[in-house]
């Protein structure tokens, strides 16, 4: 069975970076503004969740790139 995307997610109406663009504007102060945004989304779906515990045990493993990078940073 093939699965059509909607109009809105299709690449060749809309790409990557358009779909970014008004986030590269943001002062630091706007993004943390996002970002709290976000995480009171999370919290509220979380609480939703009859699975929450489950969810919040996932974890995905740290990928060795950015250990070594991290590594690099504590070294400065």
């Amino acid at each position: 069975m093939r699965i059509t995307l909607p109009a809105s997610l299709r690449k060749e109406r809309h790409t990557l970076q358009e779909e970014v663009a008004w986030a590269r504007g943001l002062s630091p102060e706007e993004r943390l503004a996002v970002t709290a945004s976000l995480c009171r989304d999370v919290v509220t779906l979380l609480r939703m969740n009859i699975k929450r515990d489950r969810v919040l045990a996932l974890r995905d493993p740290c990928p060795e790139s950015t250990r070594r990078a991290l590594a690099r940073l504590h070294r400065r």
